[in-house]
């Protein structure tokens, strides 16, 4: 239902979450950690490709030309941006710090077209209420003119939950529902912080201990995120479905006065 993979903190690419290596069928994760003057070149091939910086100072460039800068102190004092690129296309990122850099990527036919997302046009929103309130930034939205992938982020106020109450998102069936895979990119501040996931259905019920630099697959099932207090988490999150239009459905023993 759902399984845990760890970032490593060497230098370079690393492939973390291909549909060969997970229990995903759409979505792929991966890991690029450089250091000031190095360089990374690849071609998204069949793809549609998101990049977005958790850390550090970068040069994007689409087929040899300058596309954007990407600069962030950190995933919880800066916001993001990001790049979006459709499939077979060649890219390159010059380095101009340490920097690390997130992408997120699924198979597409190539409709959508090369965009550089400034933080100006990510929608930034605060969602939930008591304590699981959090901050929400959506980079790809599903009104964003990519095939599958939507993609945000999500940072929990000290000790708070997130991811609440209980929702999921693996059945078609509109306008209840509609399927979609995810994954979860987590990041803890302090570090020596920790977070739990709970992913659940009828069938099966996983907790999981959650540290900085790891990735959660999400093929079914409610998953509720919580931190311990005086700590926040982030994670990135990313989604792959048939459909632009996501809807989720809450676990209706978590119902909220009505409310979802």
């Amino acid at each position: 239902m759902a399984k845990r993979y760890k970032v490593n903190g060497i230098q370079g690419y690393q492939k973390i979450i291909t549909p060969e290596n997970s229990d995903l069928n759409k979505l792929n994760f991966a890991f690029i950690k450089n250091s000031a003057g190095e360089r990374f070149a690849g071609n998204t091939n069949g793809e549609e490709t998101a990049f977005i910086i958790t850390e550090g100072s970068i040069k994007f460039f689409l087929e040899g030309n300058l596309m954007g800068e990407m600069q962030r102190k950190n995933v919880f004092d800066e916001p993001p941006s990001a790049v979006y690129l459709p499939p077979y296309l060649n890219y390159s990122v010059e380095f101009s710090e340490n920097s690390e850099i997130c992408i997120v990527s699924c198979k597409a036919k190539g409709s959508g077209k090369p965009r550089f997302i400034e933080t100006k046009s990510v929608h930034f929103k605060r969602e939930g209420e008591d304590n699981y309130m959090r901050n929400v930034a959506e980079i790809i939205s599903e009104d964003f003119p990519a095939e599958r992938l939507i993609v945000g982020e999500v940072i929990t106020d000290p000790g708070n939950w997130a991811s609440y109450p209980p929702h999921k998102h693996d059945t078609n069936n509109p306008p209840e529902e509609t399927a979609f895979e995810e994954l979860y990119f987590f990041k803890i501040t302090p570090r020596t912080g920790f977070g739990t996931v709970r992913v659940f259905n009828q069938d099966e019920d996983n907790i999981f201990l959650i540290k900085n630099d790891e990735v959660l697959t999400i093929p079914k099932g409610y998953h509720p995120v919580s931190v311990a207090p005086k700590h926040r988490i982030y994670y990135l999150w990313a989604l792959a479905g048939e459909t632009r239009k996501w809807i989720s459905y809450v676990h209706p023993d978590y119902r909220l006065n009505g409310k979802t």
